[in-house]
């Protein structure tokens, strides 16, 4: 049997929840055709695509992979929307029907939680990069002591969130509040930090764990 493709109007409702993770990940090449795309540091290429696992007429399931030049694909997720609904008799979807779509139990949707994963995973993949065992990407500096002092700090302290206020109260004896702002600039634009409000990634703490050994 042929492959079913979603609609425009399928694909315009998921744009809700892809558009919003582009938001959050950098990277994002948008949707080409049926799937969403990401180019990720360290030539990781992420795909993400619509898919359904009763009939034809119901999108109920994020699918993903991850490849890249190097080793191929090394991994992929599904999330399936039922995952993340409140009702076990009621699980969230897209019904199509004819072209026509519109979500069902929408209001059952933990759609949050669904991007929050996702962006994790994404995170996840991240990290993976700068395993030893891969060759980490030219683009990813050393993180000098001072640095990893306020990675640890951000951590510890201020759960997770890289806040220049609060850092610079904590080491202007060592830092100006410029050098901070230009550091979390500089790491909000290599993914090391997400965007505002900004938090520190798992590519961060992993980076830091292997300065540290």
């Amino acid at each position: 049997m042929a492959y079913f493709y979603p609609s425009f109007e399928t694909l315009e409702l998921a744009d809700q929840i892809l558009i919003e993770i582009g938001n959050r990940v950098e990277g994002y090449q948008g949707r080409i055709g049926t799937k969403w795309y990401w180019r990720l540091p360290g030539g990781v290429l992420v795909t993400i695509w619509l898919d359904y696992t009763k009939t034809e007429q119901r999108w109920d399931m994020l699918r993903a992979e991850a490849t890249t030049p190097k080793v191929g694909s090394f991994n992929s997720a599904d999330f399936p929307m039922a995952t993340y609904g409140t009702l076990l008799t009621s699980p969230p979807f897209i019904h199509e029907l004819e072209g026509e779509a519109e979500w069902s139990n929408r209001l059952y949707f933990q759609m949050g939680y669904l991007i929050e994963d996702v962006v994790l995973w994404m995170e996840m993949l991240r990290a993976a990069v700068l395993d030893p065992n891969v060759r980490p990407p030219a683009t990813i500096p050393d993180i000098s002591i001072l640095e990893r002092e306020l990675v640890s700090y951000v951590v510890q302290d201020l759960d997770g969130y890289f806040r220049i206020k609060d850092l610079h109260d904590h080491f202007k004896d060592r830092v100006s509040r410029q050098r901070i702002s230009t550091l979390a600039q500089k790491w909000e634009a290599l993914g090391l930090l997400t965007k505002q409000p900004r938090r520190v990634t798992i590519a961060l703490r992993s980076l830091v764990e292997l300065e540290e050994e």
